[in-house]
């Protein structure tokens, strides 16, 4: 999708404003969906999402500022460009605080409207791809065995077959097995595209679901060298994998991708040298 084939929804009581921007923004190219209050456009509007939504902050029953907390709620953030009446200055305070692109007092110019969803259009694009990437990896690594996900943090951690073979308890025959069906399951070319995969998992992870990384048990995080690290003699998690059942080292990076799903140990305690 480009900017031209984007999608915006207004949403404003005032019809003559309501057709002043559908001549607009049809005029820029852009798709149209236009509403007299949230209400009806979060009836109609549960099957798709706008790219950018024009919306003012005084709507009659569910305000504009109502309607940005509940996206926020659900996750469902698709950009904002409010407009606002001369003094609306807390409302708009608010808004841009909770995230919104701009707040527009009425009477706004044209050009700086166009502008404004313009850059929304591009923030809502640049969290697809983002969103898609994320499903795309997160697809990848359930395809992998608890074996394959310890290995491949590892392998992401700068470690070698042999390494990896000591590590894991296994020999370095499996290790290097292990290792061909990662590269081929995730979908990797070399090992730093590996690391780039784990580090983006990480990463969107984070920043665009705040995916919290936890895990089950009375364990403890030491320094081995230059990596830091997670000991754990005996811990179960769902997937029914007993990690650190030999008490082993891994890093506390590769646990926690590893094994999004378990609980936060109590007592956790960090130890530097």
């Amino acid at each position: 999708m480009t900017v031209d084939q984007a999608l915006i929804a207004v949403i404003d009581s005032d019809d003559s404003l309501r057709a002043r921007l559908r001549i607009l923004l049809e005029a820029a190219g852009l798709k149209i969906e236009l509403f007299k209050s949230a209400e009806e456009y979060l009836t109609r509007s549960k099957s798709h999402s706008p790219n950018c939504i024009v919306l003012d902050v005084r709507l009659p029953g569910i305000s504009g500022l109502d309607l940005q907390s509940r996206q926020a709620k659900t996750r469902r953030e698709t950009p904002l460009v409010f407009l606002t009446a001369q003094n609306e200055v807390r409302a708009s305070v608010r808004a841009m605080k909770a995230g919104a692109i701009d707040v527009l007092t009425k009477p706004f110019q044209d050009g700086e409207l166009l502008d404004a969803v313009r850059s929304g259009i591009k923030r809502d694009l640049v969290a697809r791809l983002q969103k898609q990437t994320l499903d795309e990896l997160r697809t990848r690594l359930a395809s992998l065995s608890p074996r394959e996900r310890e290995t491949m943090m590892l392998l992401s951690a700068g470690q070698g077959p042999k390494q990896i073979a000591g590590q894991l308890g296994i020999c370095t025959h499996t290790a290097r097995v292990h290792s061909g069906r990662i590269m081929a399951k995730m979908g990797a070319r070399s090992i730093a595209d590996l690391v780039r995969m784990v580090d983006r998992l990480e990463h969107l992870s984070r920043e665009a679901e705040g995916h919290r990384f936890r895990i089950n048990s009375k364990c403890r995080v030491t320094n081995r060298g230059a990596a830091t690290v997670l000991r754990s003699d005996a811990h179960t998690c769902p997937d029914g994998d007993s990690v650190g059942s030999r008490g082993q080292f891994i890093s506390w990076k590769s646990r926690l991708l590893a094994y999004p799903e378990c609980q936060q140990p109590p007592g956790l305690q960090l130890l530097r040298p």
